[in-house]
């Protein structure tokens, strides 16, 4: 009787490595569309930790975000961040690596809002009941991203475009006030300047609160 070897797993790499794995296998890859299929085989490789499919996900998003699919760019910042809060419900060695995510989550938060914000841009009539319900959906994942780092100004100046979209102008003034203290204590001057110089979106009676 002939006995076949078991299948095994291939090792484990070191975190150098598996980050060196990632940049030739996904970041650096390009045109775009080999990219993203470079990255979703990467997904597969039992050679990488699970801590490693969140910033997969994430280069997958953004790379769909610069070929303006949107309805993809948002789906794999969800799985992004739902590989994200995984791995940080692990029990880790560090507690010192405990704000870094803070600050990784709400920045990807943060940027599932604007993602949200093209995609209803591009392709919901800008007073329909669609529209409105992707800029709640905005206006949520803002509020999450702000929960994470409540001094991440530029989630303040998403929301209150999105507070001023539904006539709530005295939350919109706050939220860029908050914007450009936050950007001030923080040191990016420009964003400060900018934000003070901003016009906010004109409020659209249609999608007024109660």
């Amino acid at each position: 009787m002939i006995v076949l070897p078991a299948a095994q797993t291939p090792p484990k790499l070191h975190s150098r490595d598996e980050w060196r794995v990632v940049d030739k296998e996904c970041r650096d890859v390009l045109p775009a569309q080999a990219k993203i299929r470079a990255c979703l085989n990467l997904l597969s490789d039992q050679r990488l930790s699970t801590a490693y499919l969140a910033p997969i996900n994430g280069e997958i998003s953004s790379t769909f975000q610069s070929l303006r699919d949107y309805d993809n760019a948002i789906k794999y910042k969800k799985i992004e961040i739902e590989r994200a809060n995984s791995a940080a419900k692990q029990p880790s060695s560090s507690d010192e690596a405990l704000p870094a995510s803070f600050g990784a989550m709400s920045l990807r938060y943060m940027e599932l809002g604007s993602l949200q914000s093209l995609n209803r841009l591009a392709n919901f009539n800008s007073q329909s009941d669609e529209a409105r319900q992707v800029a709640t959906e905005e206006q949520n994942n803002y509020n999450l991203a702000l929960s994470y780092n409540p001094m991440n100004y530029r989630a303040y100046r998403y929301r209150a475009e999105i507070h001023s979209l539904f006539c709530d102008s005295a939350s919109a003034a706050q939220d860029m006030d908050a914007a450009v203290r936050f950007a001030e204590q923080t040191g990016d001057q420009d964003a400060a300047r900018d934000y003070k110089r901003a016009t906010l979106g004109a409020c659209i009676p249609a999608w007024r609160k109660d």
